[in-house]
């Protein structure tokens, strides 16, 4: 197995979002959100590994941005 692994994550909103900065913002939002839990939560990992989160990387479908959060 690698040290990076990528999941797929749908998330549904109550309304359509279209705006690439919209998608870009929520993009940030949630890196920000794994990366606090990977911080100041339970961890990513599991409790059977010595493994932990160095890095976050969130790319917004149909663009060509990625947001890269280093995790410390």
């Amino acid at each position: 197995m690698s040290r990076k692994i990528q999941f797929t994550v749908s998330i549904t909103f109550s309304e359509k979002v279209t705006d690439d900065q919209d998608i870009l913002d929520i993009a940030k939002n949630i890196a920000r959100a794994i990366k606090n839990e990977a911080v100041e939560g339970n961890g990513i990992t599991t409790d059977f590994t010595d493994a932990f989160t160095k890095e976050i990387e969130v790319t917004p479908q149909f663009l060509d941005e990625t947001i890269t959060l280093k995790v410390i």
